[in-house]
């Protein structure tokens, strides 16, 4: 079915078609300018195991595609019941083409194809351009779920975020000061990770396990670790097909590292490098309380390893005890007064009726970055 708009501008409102993936790439580049290649678009649209078609919408204006409204399908679990969502992602209007309804339109059209038959509901955490968008289409606020950050290099974190600030003030002769600050950076931050490394053995206990680092995820094991106490709370339901495809992302790279007793695997980490920085993107098992000493070994393991990245990040309900570990959330003091927050504001909509979703708490939700579309 396509609906169209007559006037000054023709705007075909349609379902993706085969043709249409070079012209959404091209797109994409436009609107985040950042380069995504034909395997990625295979990976997270085609290869989805959650669906049978491509889910994304499209507005078409005299031939050339101007939006796209994208879906990321999952499996989620919650009491006990599996059911299938949908993750709108990838929201795309050409600059020229925005203020002029388009993203309502795509949304509408996205509803209506999906009201009989598809996912029981939709879930997403929209930026700022598209959160109104959502909330005027019936999407419900659920609530709000941080971004913890540990800082291993604060000064070199830091100053990335403020970015050269005097490489246009004019100065000439600034050599000798520059060598001494960058003297007095480099010592504290020594000092600082000194002080971690020392305050993290003090905190971690003895877990009885032996660490085993995997550079590939190994998806049964994983998979078995998550069935050793699966949380009540809605999230993606972890399988080892979940895995699998999840970590086939060719945009990047996952390291595990799998602690066992008795040879037996009870807990799990997963991290992603990004630029300078760490992402830890996965714990288990996922109820984090069940295995509480053998993940804090986990984490020291890693923080260990990358203590010469500038800050290691982990989303939602991802470390037992974040503040223990000095990782701070940036919704709160004293991140929040020098950074942006980049906590995430979750929306939902009910589809099938029975999903009640959007009536949930953030309480009713548990997330690690893997429940997410981007990483």
């Amino acid at each position: 079915m396509r609906t169209t708009s007559q006037g000054v501008s023709r705007v075909t409102i349609r379902r993706f078609e085969p043709g249409d993936r070079a012209a959404f790439l091209s797109l994409y580049e436009t609107v985040f300018e950042r380069d995504r290649r034909t395997d990625w678009f295979r990976w997270k649209y085609k290869e989805n195991p959650y669906v049978d078609h491509v889910p994304i919408v499209v507005a078409e204006h005299d031939g050339d595609l101007v939006g796209c409204r994208s879906l990321f399908a999952q499996e989620m679990r919650g009491h006990g019941t599996v059911r299938t969502a949908f993750q709108p992602c990838d929201t795309m209007v050409h600059p020229e083409h925005r203020r002029r309804g388009l993203f309502s339109r795509m949304n509408e059209r996205t509803l209506e194809r999906y009201t009989d038959g598809g996912p029981s509901f939709f879930f997403n955490f929209p930026n700022e351009a598209s959160m109104q968008g959502n909330l005027d289409c019936g999407w419900r606020e659920i609530g709000t779920v941080p971004l913890y950050y540990r800082f291993q290099d604060p000064v070199r974190a830091f100053e990335r975020w403020a970015g050269d600030s005097e490489s246009t003030s004019g100065s000439t002769d600034r050599s000798s000061g520059n060598r001494a600050t960058a003297a007095l950076s480099r010592a504290l931050a020594d000092a600082i990770a000194g002080s971690h490394r020392a305050g993290d053995r003090l905190l971690t206990p003895d877990a009885g396990v032996r660490i085993v680092r995997y550079e590939t995820p190994p998806p049964e094991t994983l998979e078995r670790i998550y069935r050793r106490s699966i949380p009540d709370a809605m999230h993606t339901n972890r399988t080892e097909a979940f895995y699998r495809w999840r970590f086939a992302n060719p945009e990047h790279t996952y390291t595990t590292y799998v602690a066992k007793r008795d040879a037996a695997p009870v807990a799990a980490l997963v991290v992603s490098e990004v630029d300078d920085h760490v992402r830890i993107v996965e714990t288990l098992p996922r109820t984090v309380d069940s295995e509480l000493a053998a993940l804090n070994r986990l984490l020291v393991a890693v923080l260990s390893e990358y203590e010469d990245r500038s800050y290691v990040t982990a989303f939602g309900e991802t470390l037992p005890t974040p503040v223990r570990y000095r990782f701070y959330p940036d919704t709160r003091a004293p991140l929040s007064t020098v950074i942006r927050p980049s906590a995430r504001t979750l929306l939902a909509r009910d589809i099938d009726a029975k999903s009640a979703v959007e009536n949930s708490s953030a309480a009713d939700w548990t997330f690690s970055r893997l429940d997410l579309d981007t990483t």
